[in-house]
């Protein structure tokens, strides 16, 4: 299956080279946003030619760009930096940047990030411990003007915020930030979060599914089979065309290889027919993020 393309939806870059910008997490001993770092983490860089060599052969067709840098006082100079990472290799195809969605200067910031042709999105980490409807009001308003999307992370059981938002800006895709997957991979975990999901999904249009960190720290020794029931509880909450797949690279780098985590994402979708298939592995990111199919040409190692 891999002359079906993939869009991976969920790539970090970075380069401590670069004046202006850090990247705290590749420091050892960092702790934080229910991270740790470790081993696998401290390259100097890592930029799209280094993905291109995990990536060979696994029909890699696009790739978003999510922001990493950390601490940074203004995410707009992390945004610029990775459109001419962009302008210079071909990749990313598109970027989303950082931002805190109740910060009082939100509109501007949005505004600067807009203005970078490959910003599709913005994802708010504080989202997971502080989201309010009202308090992201201004930043959910100017995400509709200006057409990008906005990722968060929930627990699954406090997802009714994720709902009162989508019910009142629905012209603004909301992108559940990997998965909003429990620590805790067991099946009374895998039942509440699913459980959660369809609730979710059927009562909203916009909320987007992506599928990322799935083999990762909740799973370290993950096998097809164990990521599996996880995948495909998404795809039965959310259908094809609201789901899409992420590798959170190089972050779950020390739980496998590239190719063995695409090569399992193809087995889980190897039963859905092909229409569906192709909507997860690469239709649905490329209708959330606006990415030109004919960028499918220039696959990277196929």
């Amino acid at each position: 299956m891999t002359d079906e393309p993939f869009v991976d939806t969920h790539v970090h870059l970075w380069d401590r080279s670069v004046s202006g910008l850090r990247w705290a997490w590749l420091d050892a001993g960092f702790s934080g946003y229910r991270f740790d770092s470790g081993d696998g983490y401290s390259n100097a860089r890592y930029l799209p030619p280094d993905l291109m060599v995990e990536a060979e052969g696994t029909g890699l067709g696009g790739v978003v760009g999510v922001h990493c840098a950390e601490p940074i006082p203004d995410p707009e100079v992390e945004t610029a930096w990775l459109e001419r990472v962009g302008d210079g290799h071909g990749l990313p195809d598109v970027t989303v940047g950082r931002c805190e969605l109740d910060q009082p200067d939100i509109a501007g910031l949005l505004e600067r990030h807009s203005r970078h042709a490959r910003l599709r999105g913005v994802r708010d980490l504080t989202a997971y411990e502080r989201l309010t409807a009202d308090g992201a009001a201004t930043a959910l308003e100017t995400a509709a003007a200006l057409g990008i999307s906005v990722e968060v992370r929930r627990s699954h059981d406090q997802l009714g915020v994720v709902a009162e938002i989508a019910h009142r800006w629905p012209g603004v895709p909301v992108v559940l930030s990997h998965a909003c997957l429990p620590p805790a991979r067991d099946a009374r975990s895998l039942a509440s979060w699913s459980a959660a999901l369809g609730r979710l999904a059927g009562g909203t249009e916009s909320v987007v599914c992506k599928l990322s960190a799935v083999a990762g720290r909740g799973d370290p020794d993950w096998t097809t089979g164990s990521i599996r029931p996880w995948i495909l509880a998404a795809v039965e909450a959310f259908g094809p065309d609201r789901c899409m797949l992420g590798s959170n690279w190089p972050v779950d780098r020390r739980y496998g290889s590239y190719r063995k985590l695409i090569d399992a994402y193809r087995d889980v979708l190897s039963a859905l027919d092909p229409a569906d298939r192709q909507a997860i592995l690469a239709g649905t990111a490329r209708r959330v993020y606006r990415i030109d199919p004919e960028d499918d040409s220039q696959y990277i190692g196929m």
